[in-house]
């Protein structure tokens, strides 16, 4: 794909030079050069040709490719994003895999308005710098073969991590179209989502997958014909279990390699502060070398003159001893438990900093805090932990890479689905923190634990803000971090160099880093076979302990660690105790009256009291296999939220994830579902509608029924805002000395209707749903039509579809608070 060189204009407001485009910096500033390449995609694209410019900045390359001329000036952003594109953003923390919306276009051909065009970013393209010769980077069918065994193990592992949250959005389909899967080295990127027109199955998956064998490393083959046949049949049932099954494959696979890991850390004060708030470990100045588990942490301490110094030292204390700990058995392991006791460290490291607080009497702004990064590395896994602004990136041969998210404002907006992201960093106060060690209790934070699988020669940063800032790693990655890799440098000069580098090009803050170099080569004394990989694939209690197991995987949730039993010498005792307890509801199934209409013995639910007459509902099970948008249910328990001797009711959400409530569902309620959406915590919800309340309940939840003079506030909902990693857009964040803020306001209980429309969590509502296939027509109830409220079905652009009209958002989500 040879192109002609373009101009791009330099991004400073007071230079604005044109430069050409194989220039890395500015001719006359010398500032960085950001080349932006966008994929396009609209009905209007077609009516312009290659070298054309569209909208006074954007130079078409090739048929869906431009090139953004004016990077300092922002993006044209729609006033509401259409519902086409809400996914890109709900999608925000997979970015990594998926493009994100940059802007779109308004463009105008011989005076007449043409349709709208999206810019995606980035585009599938190599650059080659000095011949300005693009191209579009392999798809992955056609890079699959040259790729090693372990490369082709991690492409699928990426792929099962898409299938939940891509499923939730109802755009898994795009994972089943080979078109828009493509690879930047380790990496599995989307070229754009597309919306599923029938709900995507995992022997979809399998059936694709199948196409792949034929050319499959030896080593792989066997395991992964099996696998597909296995989800083909049915036999692997949810993502998360196909995640749990290429997690035991790669725990083998990986042992074809071997590790060595180069450490190096430095921190300074900075050309314009007194004292150094930072802090990493190991100790700054250290350069080491280890081929075992490595332990890398930066924190950036918050509270000024306050203490922020001291907060992030105990920080890094309490995690080191934790992870001390840890190390000790972390072979024992499996990933979802490592994921969990690092949160744990993050959760332990904020007690430590929250007792100093405490102790000391210190209040709102006057409390010490520390923002948190660290990188653990374990077999062929780096595991990254992060709560605040200080970043990981990931420097490969391929390219630069940020994989954490800042927990500030401006990130919540696009998570939520209310700003594109370079809408949202202009906004005031766009980079307040929203959360960091120190300032709340454990139970209000939520540590991020990402897993990357080491399968080539690659180099994680770990940086405070003091570089990171002005997108300093992204514009001096090639000169200063990509020569580790090339062997033309060492870790310990490129730690000295970035240092020095924030210090010129920032400054304005401390300065903090922390390099981790994975050098990866053939383990020839490994023993692998392709039998020894297979044989992970026949565990047959697997699917039941990684359907729970594997949660912690989707979810930033803070996690409650339950100490392990220990085994019993002999298993005797322990057999006959099982078999009386499970013998003891079957007995009271037939003995005790009432128990058999009311209450599943084997599942333990609670009878429900009612009296009143109502229509039977057919059950054709104890729970439902999906919960499909249009669904009618039957919610049957809702413990623990019942009160003996009163009609049990659960609460629905005004918005996902946040604390306001719409209503209430009581026991024995027809609810249909509306819609389903994933929050940016990857948690799942369903909007239902009530439509039929049992008579004596109606009574019982008008009661309940909150009147505006009653109203109180409530403290955040552990079990759905505090999952989302940030507070809802009514809390208002308190910037902290920096810019930073911690701290979120309560919110309040509006008014509840009797039939309410609402938000709950999927599992929640798994766990109590009834199927009801024939449903009767009383308990339809207000579901014979479609409620207003439901938002209409749109499509999102795909390669040979044009993306349609933009659909505004539903009137019932809230808008951003401007902060």
């Amino acid at each position: 794909m040879q192109n002609d060189a373009a101009t791009i204009d330099c991004p400073k407001a007071t230079c604005q030079t044109s430069n050409p485009e194989t220039h890395k910096f500015c001719q006359k500033c010398r500032a960085p050069l950001p080349r932006r390449y966008l994929w396009a995609v609209g009905k209007g694209l077609p009516a312009y040709k290659p070298g054309q410019i569209l909208a006074d900045r954007y130079l078409r390359k090739s048929e869906q490719i431009l090139l953004d001329t004016k990077p300092g000036f922002p993006p044209a952003i729609p006033e509401e994003i259409p519902e086409p594109l809400a996914a890109y953003l709900r999608l925000f923390p997979y970015r990594l895999h998926i493009p994100q919306v940059y802007g779109q276009l308004h463009p105008r051909s011989e005076g007449r308005q043409t349709p709208d065009i999206w810019l995606l970013d980035p585009a599938p393209v190599d650059l080659d710098s000095e011949t300005v010769n693009l191209q579009l980077r392999p798809q992955l069918t056609t890079a699959w073969k040259n790729a090693s065994a372990m490369r082709q193990m991690n492409w699928l592992w990426q792929i099962a991590q898409l299938w939940q949250p891509c499923s939730t959005e109802n755009v898994a389909s795009s994972l089943l179209n080979p078109e828009l899967l493509w690879v930047e080295g380790p990496l599995v990127r989307l070229l754009q989502l597309q919306r599923d027109r029938t709900p995507a199955t995992l022997a979809q998956l399998g059936q694709m997958w199948s196409q792949w064998v034929q050319a499959a490393k030896p080593l792989v083959a066997p395991f992964l014909n099996k696998l597909c046949q296995m989800l083909i049949e049915g036999r692997v049932r949810t993502g998360e279990h196909l995640v749990a099954l290429l997690d035991r494959g790669l725990a083998i696979c990986g042992q074809t390699q071997s590790r060595t890991y180069e450490i190096s850390t430095r921190t300074d004060t900075g050309p314009s502060r007194r004292r150094n708030e930072d802090a990493c470990y190991p100790v700054s100045g250290t350069n080491q070398t280890s081929a075992t588990e490595s332990l890398t942490i930066v924190c950036d301490g918050i509270g000024g003159h306050e203490g922020g110094n001291v907060a992030s030292a105990i920080a890094i204390e309490a995690i080191r001893q934790r992870v001390k700990q840890l190390q000790s058995h972390s072979q024992d392991l499996d990933p979802q438990s490592l994921i969990a006791e690092l949160e744990e460290s993050a959760c332990a490291a904020n007690d430590a900093i929250s007792d100093r607080n405490n102790d000391e009497q210190r209040q709102g702004r006057q409390r010490m805090g520390t923002t948190l990064v660290m990188a653990l590395a374990k077999a062929h896994e780096l595991y990254i932990t992060n709560i605040g602004d200080s970043r990981a990136y990931l420097i490969s041969h391929s390219g630069c890479y940020q994989v954490t998210l800042d927990d500030d404002v401006a990130t919540r907006e696009v998570r939520l689905g209310y700003a594109l992201y370079r809408d949202a960093v202009q906004q005031p106060a766009a980079g307040s923190l929203v959360q960091a060690l120190g300032m709340a209790a454990s139970g209000m934070l939520h540590p991020s634990v990402g897993r990357f699988v080491i399968d080539e020669d690659c180099l994680f940063l770990l940086c405070s803000d003091g570089l990171s800032d002005n997108d300093r790693v992204e514009q001096y990655w090639e000169s200063e971090i990509l020569p580790v890799l090339t062997g033309q440098t060492n870790v310990a000069t490129a730690a000295t160099r970035l240092i020095a580098l924030g210090n010129s090009q920032n400054g304005h803050d401390n300065v903090t880093v922390g390099v981790v170099c994975c050098r990866v080569k053939e383990n020839k004394n490994a023993n692998i076979s392709p039998e020894l990989l297979l044989a992970q694939l026949d565990a047959a209690d697997l699917p039941e302990r990684t359907a729970a197991s594997n949660q912690t995987v989707l979810s930033t949730a803070p996690t409650q660690l339950v100490e392990r039993p220990r085994r019993a010498s002999n298993p005797l005792p322990l057999l006959l105790l099982i078999t009386m307890l499970l013998g003891l509801p079957v007995l009271a199934y037939w003995l005790i009256p009432g128990v058999k209409e009311g209450v599943d013995p084997l599942i333990g639910r609670v009878p429900v009291s009612n009296p009143d007459p109502e229509p039977a509902t057919p059950v054709v099970d104890a729970s439902v296999e999906s919960l499909n948008v249009g669904s009618l249910i039957r919610i049957q328990n809702l413990a623990p939220e019942a009160v003996q001797g009163q009609t049990q009711l659960a609460q629905l959400l005004t918005q996902p994830g946040q604390a306001d409530i719409a209503g209430s569902v009581a026991a024995g309620s027809v609810v249909k579902v509306l819609r389903k959406q994933t929050t940016a915590d990857r948690m799942s919800w369903l909007q239902l509608q009530v439509c039929w309340i049992p008579p004596r309940s109606r009574v019982n939840s008008a009661a309940s029924q909150l009147q505006p003079a009653e109203r109180e506030a409530v403290p955040v909902n552990n079990n759905t805002e505090q999952s989302l990693n940030t507070p809802s857009p009514q809390q208002t964040p308190a910037v902290k000395p920096g810019g930073k803020a911690t701290t979120a306001e309560p919110v309040t209980r509006p008014p509840v209707r009797q039939n309410p429309i609402g938000w709950m969590a999927e599992e929640k509502v798994r766990s109590v749903a009834l199927a009801i296939p024939d449903p009767k027509p009383e308990q339809l109830g207000e579901c014979v039509q479609e409620p207003a409220a439901a938002p209409p079905a749109a499509a999102i652009p795909t390669p040979t579809a044009s993306p349609p009209a933009a659909t505004p958002a539903p009137s019932a989500s809230p808008q951003p608070s401007q902060q």
